[in-house]
């Protein structure tokens, strides 16, 4: 695929994809290139269909997951980061103009099946949140008035290893790893290096805000299918937009990615 003319959202991503490999050992470039997308397209949440999840998953403490998230934090739309969170809580953050979720320790909620069994609810929010106009209807008030709630919001969420399966099969998985010998990264220091994020966070929601009509009408041409093409739809509408070398960037990443998944589940029955 030829590279496109670049706009000005091309230059923002190349630098968004600088900080974030700053800060963070992505297992690939592909995940990188996807990592970048997913915190830009956090800014047209109301053009997609689909909320793709972030699975930030690792064998292991240290392999750069909560780091991560620390820079998603300071770039997505709306953050609202959580750690052990009551479902109620995550319910009430999410409004007909969705936030950006961030889910750390993950494996606190879904580490074993009886914490699974105990937390089902947060996974059904999870997968609710995935396709716009899911609701959940809980009651509220000491007159246990019933009240529809939001779910629709894109969603990062990090833990040590996999996901249930159904948030994973609703994810853009990066398998984290620890850093190799002579891998290097700069320390991340919040009043040092967040104003430098937070530039970054301005320059996509000013560049993103007029586009979220034609965003809206886009359908790509996508390399994989049924509800991976649902999940990767978002970033690859971004990439086009951008242009430049993005649109073939956003491509090889969606079907490496998903090609990857798919041979992890084959081999991991």
């Amino acid at each position: 695929m030829p590279d496109a003319p670049a706009t000005e959202g091309a230059d923002l991503l190349t630098q968004l994809k600088g900080l974030i490999a700053r800060f963070v050992i992505l297992p690939s470039g592909q995940a990188l290139d996807a990592v970048t997308l997913w915190a830009a397209a956090t800014h047209l949440q109301p053009a997609w269909q689909h909320a793709p999840r972030l699975a930030v998953v690792g064998p292991a403490k240290r392999c750069g997951k909560s780091r991560l998230l620390d820079v998603l934090t300071e770039t997505a739309h709306k953050p609202v980061l959580t750690v052990n969170s009551t479902p109620a809580a995550v319910f009430r953050s999410i409004t007909e103009e969705p936030p950006t979720l961030l889910v750390d320790e993950a494996d606190t909620i879904f580490g074993t099946p009886k914490m699974a069994e105990k937390n089902e609810e947060m996974r059904g929010l999870l997968n609710a949140g995935h396709q716009r106009g899911r609701y959940v209807l809980r009651v509220v008030g000491n007159d246990h008035t019933p009240r529809q709630f939001h779910t629709f919001a894109m969603a990062a969420i990090a833990g040590i290893g996999d996901l249930p399966d159904t948030i994973m099969d609703r994810s853009i998985v990066i398998r984290m790893r620890r850093r190799a010998e002579g891998e290097r990264v700069s320390p991340f220091r919040s009043k040092r290096d967040t104003p430098g994020l937070h530039a970054i966070r301005a320059g996509l929601a000013a560049w993103t805000k007029p586009l979220i009509d034609q965003a809206l009408r886009l359908e790509p041409e996508m390399p994989v299918e049924d509800r991976a093409a649902d999940t990767w739809e978002p970033l690859v509408i971004v990439a086009d937009l951008a242009g430049g070398p993005w649109p073939r960037l956003a491509r090889q990443a969606c079907a490496r990615m998903v090609a990857s998944e798919i041979q992890t589940e084959e081999d991991n029955p």
